[in-house]
């Protein structure tokens, strides 16, 4: 039997690749930087075209501190542009380790938040959502370095956030090789960010923050085992582009 006859035999279902699901990182402000890693285990299908659509928010992380006055409802500048986008919350707050949810108020025209801490000198983790031009790319990739990897997106992050993703969405398009959209056992599916703000999947105090408010879903076939010979295959594929 050929490794065609292989896949087409093989059981799958359909799901996502997520970052709870991967290695995750600290980006680099202004140098691409990756930020996810996911190792696969079984032989995976990326799904491609409009009908599976790409779900994408990746939030900055901004840190500040209330003051020493109680139930006082504060004002804090974000560093970058906040925008008000259709797809998740645009920003959520921490106090300390405990989830506040949505800021008191919002102002995209001035890029300030308001929040009020019933107590006194909390840490406050902030996670908004920006329009600034940032780049997106997903690669796929061999463990050996030597084959290479292979782009299965990218997109600015300053467009992306705002636009009605429900309406208009992200999706791959896996056409360049035979084998674009085949993820084999032990392959890796990176992302990578050049952003100007940090991102940041919870925080460096310890308190347990997460940004609640991020969408990274990859829309995947996920095969039930690994597929004799598809990974030593897709890398070869790789080396068509």
């Amino acid at each position: 039997m050929g490794l065609m006859d292989r896949l087409a035999d093989a059981r799958r279902q359909p799901g996502h690749i997520t970052p709870d699901e991967m290695d995750t990182s600290v980006n680099s402000q202004g140098q691409r930087s990756r930020i996810g890693r996911y190792r696969a285990t079984t032989a995976h299908m990326l799904r491609e075209g409009r009908q599976n659509p790409l779900k994408i928010a990746i939030p900055a992380y901004q840190q500040e501190t209330t003051n020493a006055t109680a139930d006082d409802s504060e004002q804090f500048n974000l560093g970058h542009s906040v925008t008000d986008t259709p797809v998740t919350q645009p920003v959520v707050v921490w106090l300390d380790g405990e989830y506040y949810g949505t800021p008191d108020s919002v102002d995209y025209d001035n890029d300030t938040i308001t929040v009020t801490d019933s107590g006194t000198d909390s840490t406050v983790h902030i996670y908004y959502i920006s329009d600034a031009a940032a780049s997106l790319e997903i690669r796929k990739a061999a463990s050996n370095a030597d084959t290479g990897s292979q782009r299965v997106y990218t997109g600015n992050l300053g467009l992306v956030h705002e636009a009605p993703q429900i309406e208009q969405p992200e999706y791959l398009r896996l056409n360049q090789t035979p084998l674009h959209n085949w993820v084999g056992t032990d392959m890796t599916v990176d992302v990578y960010l050049d952003a100007p703000y940090t991102v940041r999947w919870t925080d460096t105090n310890g308190d347990g923050t997460e940004p609640t408010n991020a969408l990274l879903h990859v829309p995947a076939m996920v095969g039930q085992s690994e597929i004799q010979g598809l990974t030593s295959a897709v890398a070869a594929d790789m080396g068509r582009q």
